[in-house]
């Protein structure tokens, strides 16, 4: 096989609806400089979001900061910002703080490239790191925003911002996004788009494979790539024209083995 189809060798992933309504109001975010959260379980598509996001970044109008640190602090997160704008954060918070705010309103009088702050594996972000979010979307006495915060996180992220804790920060969230899998006909389209896309005609996925594998993944586009791709090798092994729920089975079963599941 010259292009493997459940793998980023397709340049021209599915677009199910859960992913378009994400992406139209990542980019409302960005353009309305607010706090946007986008959650959902892992494999969901969230990074594959991130990364579509960047590319439609106009680079001579966006700075795009990506932050991805497990238990995430303060002095950490303005020391990472202000290395983005070549600054040397000092070692307090507080006036690491004010440095920033400095650098921003600067960056904003100066008319220089809007910054987009992105912070992946947010449900790892530390409690004093989601209760500094209050400041970091202030902007002065008015509560102005001078650019966007995007939170992408698996499913705890919700849970914790509906603590009563971090009320204030949910206040100030203008998007928020959770993203599910897709549903059985789209698994389905997902399926025979990125067979279509590795230009494969065999072997086909029948509908009582499609139908196990829809409840095995439940819709989550890395889990039925794992799953097909495992399919696809099983079936190239064995010359299998048409890929029928017994043999996803077997994959399924193989799957748990390996992971030490199996009953």
């Amino acid at each position: 096989m010259s292009i493997r189809p459940f793998t980023r060798e397709v340049d021209r992933c599915y677009e199910f609806q859960g992913h378009r309504e994400a992406y139209a109001r990542l980019n409302l975010a960005v353009e309305h400089r607010l706090l946007g959260v986008l959650t959902g379980e892992v494999g969901s598509g969230k990074s594959a979001l991130l990364r579509r996001l960047f590319r439609s970044l106009d680079p001579m109008r966006m700075q795009p900061i990506y932050l991805s640190t497990a238990d995430l602090k303060p002095r950490d997160f303005y020391a990472q910002l202000l290395a983005h704008v070549e600054e040397e954060a000092p070692y307090s918070v507080a006036k690491a703080r004010r440095l920033w705010a400095e650098v921003m309103s600067r960056r904003e009088a100066q008319g220089e490239r809007q910054l987009l702050v992105v912070i992946d594996e947010a449900h790892e972000m530390s409690e004093s790191m989601l209760l500094e979010l209050r400041f970091v979307m202030s902007h002065q006495m008015d509560a102005r925003s001078l650019f966007p915060v995007l939170l992408s996180g698996q499913p705890e992220l919700r849970k914790k911002l509906r603590l009563k804790k971090y009320e204030a920060i949910s206040q100030r969230i203008g998007i928020q996004y959770h993203l599910s899998g897709m549903s059985r006909e789209e698994t389905a389209a997902y399926v025979k788009h990125h067979m279509e896309e590795a230009k494969l005609e065999r072997p086909v996925f029948a509908e009582s494979a499609v139908q196990m594998l829809y409840a095995a993944s439940q819709g989550i586009p890395r889990v039925v790539n794992q799953i097909c791709s495992q399919a696809l090798f099983d079936a190239e092994g064995k010359d299998v024209e048409v890929i029928e729920d017994m043999h996803i089975g077997r994959v399924l079963a193989d799957m748990d083995r390996q992971r030490g599941t199996a009953g």
